[in-house]
């Protein structure tokens, strides 16, 4: 199912895996790549379209600010549910560490599988750690050439890399070590579980088709912030987890307690997964109106004046902070909560609309 660019001479041999980055489910590397994955195949498009609305945050075991896609592939924390279309295989650090890294990795490949692995900055020449600090990063190798002994890597969006496979295999080992001296607190235990992780799409027996009813369905779900019944097993602290269009006021629950005032910290991906998730919003209620053949610039046109274009100010006030620039929270408070109460108004007469337009057609 995959086009595969690969060429053998004597003892030599290259393999690179089709990837195209996406921006449209954006937010922490670790958690996009197989949207990324998914988007390199057009068939899989429709089926990425109807779904991943529910962006999901809260704050973490850190007090950090964290998002995520609710209806997502079984991919990251602790959730289990179906993996949807893609293949999944995890790696603790326990069962990579006995691994031949290059061996195996050339193998996955080899077998269509794209290899997801955690690596120490500090060994990998063209990452910002490199001979500076030990640092734990996830990247996606897609491909290799035995010729020149690199790996093609996707290290960070939208760029495309090359590192040498000893610098992999080192990186990967100090990885481990970097993980076993941390204090208990300080780690991250699904880095342990997932150290390596092999993702590979499923082949398309019957060709999926977009449905109009099903998205309204999940636009629905959207606007009353509701997990789907995969989720309701797994437990957040209520108070601070928020989904679909409630997941703004996760943002102004984060600024109202931001450090120093009380321990919460906000980094600035998170507040970018969380801008972009208005973006992967807008552009899927944009697929389902092309879908049914219907112009709706009234409410297309609010939505980015009001939505994206507002969650776009506050996207770059928290990136100016993070560079040591000054944040007014209450500023940015009264505009998030503008934010929410201007989304949850329109997309009901977006839901409303939809609903309409697809009841005329049965």
């Amino acid at each position: 199912m995959c086009n595969i660019a690969i060429s053998h001479s004597v003892n030599k041999v290259m393999k690179n895996l089709p990837l195209s980055p996406q921006t449209e489910i954006n937010g922490y590397l670790f958690y996009t790549l197989p949207y990324t994955i998914l988007y390199t195949f057009p068939q899989y498009k429709d089926y990425l379209m109807e779904r991943y609305l529910q962006c999901y945050g809260y704050v973490d075991e850190r007090n950090c600010m964290i998002f995520g896609y609710a209806d997502g592939v079984g991919y990251h924390g602790d959730m289990f549910y179906d993996s949807g279309p893609l293949d999944i295989i995890f790696h603790s650090y326990t069962v990579g560490i006995q691994l031949d890294i290059q061996k195996y990795i050339i193998s996955s490949i080899d077998n269509n599988s794209y290899v997801t692995i955690f690596v120490d900055e500090y060994y990998i020449e063209g990452r910002p750690a490199y001979k500076k600090e030990r640092r734990l990063h996830e990247i996606l190798i897609y491909g290799y050439d035995d010729e020149n002994f690199n790996y093609f890597v996707f290290d960070r969006k939208p760029y495309f890399s090359s590192f040498q496979q000893n610098q992999i295999d080192n990186a990967y080992k100090s990885g481990y070590d970097i993980y076993s001296i941390a204090p208990i607190e300080a780690r991250v235990n699904w880095v342990n579980d997932k150290s390596i992780i092999l993702i590979k799409p499923k082949p398309i027996r019957v060709p999926y088709s977009f449905s109009s009813r099903r998205f309204i369905e999940n636009l629905k779900s959207y606007l009353k912030g509701e997990f789907n019944a995969l989720y309701n097993s797994f437990v957040f602290p209520q108070e601070k987890c928020y989904i679909g269009v409630y997941n703004t006021n996760l943002v102004r629950y984060c600024v109202e307690k931001l450090y120093p005032a009380d321990n919460v910290y906000i980094i600035y991906p998170s507040v970018h997964a969380w801008y972009e998730s208005k973006v992967n919003l807008l552009n899927k209620i944009k697929y389902c109106y092309e879908k049914i053949d219907y112009e709706s610039n009234e409410l297309i046109l609010a939505y980015e004046k009001e939505i994206k274009k507002q969650s776009d100010v506050i996207r770059l006030s928290f990136f100016k902070y993070d560079r040591g620039g000054k944040l007014n929270r209450d500023i940015i408070s009264s505009s998030l909560d503008n934010i929410f109460i201007s989304e949850s108004n329109i997309v009901n007469s977006i839901h409303d609309e939809l609903s309409s337009l697809v009841m005329k057609d049965i």
